[in-house]
């Protein structure tokens, strides 16, 4: 008899759990699990807001801050504009967080994309998530961003930024941090890049930039210096809403492990990511290997095609590809093209990055050949001006010693240039006098 009665007790205890836990949203629920001890001892919602410590005058600094920052980001031109892509991130980030935070959270959510080939995703206090072209170019699903997204999501709802304050932080100290950075990155903007195609007319100069502006100084000072433990909180919080939310349950390891492969192929280099902020080592293995997920590493799949989501993202594959092509690296924006190319949406100027791509990396006269079939499709897809195809198609046609063909091309270009005193006009009239000289 005791035992169906503790049997009994066990079951309500468990359904009065349940139905507890259920009363609240999947993001109100984890903001209640997060409060402290005695709060969360009363069981109500209201009460907890009421006790729960809001730090209003860190969070007004962390907002006023956050804005000083993005309005530093917009005068050095760092952000990408593309209303449909900002619309379809928004509706991914409200697919995941429909209902409104807490009005003392003083949270808007907010989501701006900017120009960097280095994989970026941070939010900071006031709800503004920051992501890169290099981020949305290196997911490969959707999946992968609504589990990234939902990573930063859960960071906002746990007051990460907030809980990174320290007394150490002022808002004198935070202006002077991101102001060093801003003068280096203006300075490095005032640098001549010349005006090719791919170079400063398009990309505003934020290449050179990129580095200070995302430095981990100046991220930590605004917040987003996250411990550990807050990493990897905030990565199990978002595999359960990308569980229970019935997505792909592999998306977030396969996003971490996307993330280990680049940090090690660009180690060295000035696209390596920062370990300090991202804490790759063991994050990949911590979600992978809990057994509440019930993941089979079988499951994982680096090589995805998804032609809904790079058709989404098409023109973002396109610029980063354009930023790893104006940073000479030809072979990693290759296979970005390739991506974009293979979309329901492309346009000639993927094809014109792809043959530039393909003539710093291939020699033979078959690739060259190639080169050329490319460059008719860039010129076929084109839906403003393309001038630049017909400098490719003069280099391709003096490789393959075409003198007359690579001379027609390079009369076709510098007609184009003919009302201007620029370096491609100049470029152009030395070498069709060149070409003149050994044709005659």
């Amino acid at each position: 008899m005791k035992v169906k009665l503790t049997l009994i007790l066990i079951a309500f205890c468990s359904l009065s759990a349940i139905a507890n836990n259920s009363k609240y949203s999947f993001w109100t629920q984890k903001w209640m699990d997060n409060a402290s001890a005695y709060e969360k001892e009363s069981g109500n919602y209201q009460q907890t807001l009421h006790n729960h410590s809001w730090n209003y005058k860190n969070r007004k600094l962390l907002h006023d801050a956050a804005q000083e920052y993005l309005i530093q980001l917009e005068q050095q031109n760092a952000f990408y504009i593309d209303p449909e892509l900002e619309d379809y991130l928004y509706q991914l980030i409200n697919q995941i967080r429909p209902k409104a935070f807490p009005a003392q959270q003083k949270i808007n959510l907010n989501i701006k994309v900017i120009k960097s080939a280095i994989p970026e995703t941070f939010s900071f206090a006031n709800g503004t998530i920051i992501t890169s072209t290099g981020m949305l170019s290196l997911l490969q699903s959707e999946d992968e961003l609504m589990a990234i997204l939902a990573r930063e999501i859960a960071h906002l709802t746990l007051d990460h930024n907030v809980e990174t304050y320290t007394a150490m932080q002022t808002k004198k100290t935070i202006s002077a941090i991101i102001g060093a950075g801003i003068y280096v990155a203006s300075t490095a903007n005032r640098i001549d890049k010349g005006d090719s195609y791919w170079e400063a007319d398009y990309l505003g100069s934020f290449m050179s930039a990129s580095s200070e502006l995302l430095s981990y100084g100046i991220l930590s000072a605004l917040g987003v210096g996250y411990n550990r433990s807050r990493i990897y909180e905030a990565d199990e919080i978002a595999q359960e809403w990308m569980m229970k939310n019935n997505r792909n349950a592999y998306a977030l390891p396969q996003a971490i492990r996307r993330l280990q492969f680049y940090e090690a192929q660009s180690r060295g280099t000035i696209n390596e990511l920062s370990e300090n902020r991202f804490f790759l080592k063991n994050r990949f293995e911590n979600i992978l290997n809990k057994k509440k997920y019930h993941l089979n590493p079988t499951g994982i799949k680096m090589t995805i095609l998804d032609k809904e989501y790079d058709t989404n993202i098409s023109d973002c594959l396109k610029t980063n590809a354009k930023l790893l092509v104006a940073n000479e690296c030809y072979a990693e924006a290759l296979p970005l093209l390739n991506r974009s190319i293979q979309s329901h949406w492309t346009e000639g100027e993927a094809y014109l990055l792809k043959a530039v791509a393909l003539r710093h990396t291939k020699y033979s006269e078959k690739d060259n050949h190639n080169i050329l079939t490319i460059l008719d499709k860039a010129e076929n897809n084109a839906v403003a001006d393309l001038p630049w195809v017909w400098s490719e198609r003069a280099l391709i046609h003096l490789r393959l010693n075409e003198k007359k063909k690579a001379l027609d091309a390079l009369i076709r270009y510098e007609e184009y240039f003919a009302q201007e005193q620029s370096e491609n006009m100049f470029w152009a009239r030395r070498m069709i006098a060149k070409l003149n000289k050994v044709t005659n």
